[in-house]
């Protein structure tokens, strides 16, 4: 299949490739080729870089978790469905681009120290991220209907219809997962690349390539600028039309709240794509590669910080469920203390017994 040009294929070169064609998987995987260790460990390992990603990526971990439960409390508005959905993928990806892109940088991996794991990993990432910016592009087209047309949303949204238009971003990524090539880490320069001998096997695009992502990225930077324009001018013209009503206003102020929400947390996306696209026709720096990890990182880190820092839902039902932990652990101390105290007071053993 052909797109823009670029062939599209349908062989298993993605996490299957090992399975159905093992002689092509052996011919582009094969790393008896080289030795790891002609690169010295000191210039494959970046402590640094390596402490930044894993410590980020754990922080954003572990603020998207709360943030998870107070979204699925409101699982009955469509935005909340797509922005669970989104989260899912988006803690699954952390872990890829920020937890294991740390621990690898901080070992000096590169594809062949654990090449069944940065082969499935990588497969998966790019599965991640088809995935989560395919479902970003439906929640701003979402918005844009929700906004322009309460009857249109009702047709295409209302109940499970929103389920149906997350098989859309399933599928596609999928797709990516079993049919494109996965990216490979390397400790070289702390990201991943299709190339999993860069550093030590030149290839310049010319085996190792993904012509699906590449066009992927286009779409979405196009997509999403396009997209929330639209929202924008469709706000502005809505509230200049409300202008004056105290109902009008404060309709306009929430939308223009969640507005403001989800063109924060798509803008990191579009980045992200913008950089990658970039890159195939600047000159590659270490600089700018490190760059777009950290911004595909941050594409999926970003939306808890934005939560719960504008989103006034989700964190006000944060604080609640951190007050009742919080709660429910002094009480747990409490008892344990009072426990200790009566035993202290209780004097068990053979002295009891003895009378004087």
């Amino acid at each position: 299949m052909t797109i823009f040009g670029l062939e599209i294929g349908v062989e298993p070169v993605g996490l299957l490739m090992g399975v159905f064609e093992p002689q092509k998987y052996t011919q582009m995987y094969n790393c008896n080729v080289y030795n790891v260790e002609d690169i010295p460990l000191a210039n494959r390992q970046s402590i640094p870089l390596g402490l930044m990603f894993l410590t980020l990526g754990l922080i954003c971990e572990v603020l998207y978790l709360p943030c998870m439960l107070a979204i699925r409390k409101h699982m009955d508005s469509t935005c909340f469905k797509f922005m669970f959905y989104i989260a899912v993928a988006d803690m699954l990806a952390l872990f890829i681009s920020g937890v294991l892109t740390g621990y690898l940088a901080l070992v000096g991996a590169v594809y062949c120290s654990y090449p069944k794991l940065i082969y499935t990993m990588g497969a998966w990432a790019i599965c991640l991220w088809g995935t989560e910016s395919t479902a970003e592009m439906v929640l701003a087209f979402n918005r844009c209907v929700e906004l322009s047309s309460s009857y249109w949303a009702d047709v295409l949204f209302h109940g499970k219809r929103t389920y149906l238009w997350m098989m859309i971003p399933t599928l596609y990524g999928l797709y990516f997962l079993l049919f494109t090539t996965p990216v490979k880490f390397s400790g070289l320069f702390v990201s991943w690349f299709f190339n999993p001998h860069v550093g030590y096997i030149d290839d310049f695009g010319q085996t190792y390539h993904n012509d699906l992502h590449m066009i992927h990225n286009y779409i979405v930077v196009v997509v999403l600028t396009g997209t929330y324009s639209t929202f924008a001018i469709i706000l502005t013209v809505k509230t200049w039309k409300l202008k004056g009503s105290s109902t009008g206003a404060g309709a306009s102020r929430s939308q223009r709240r969640t507005f403001f929400q989800v063109i924060l947390i798509s803008s990191v996306n579009a980045t992200a794509a913008f950089l990658y696209v970039y890159m195939q026709f600047a000159r590659i720096t270490e600089f700018l590669i490190v760059l777009a990890q950290l911004t595909w990182m941050l594409s999926h880190g970003i939306p808890p910080i934005i939560y719960l820092l504008l989103n006034k839902t989700v964190r006000r039902d944060v604080a609640k469920m951190s007050v009742l932990a919080f709660s429910k652990v002094c009480c747990f101390i409490k008892m344990e203390e009072g426990l200790s105290t009566i035993l202290a007071g209780t004097r068990i053993g053979p002295a009891s017994s003895i009378a004087h």
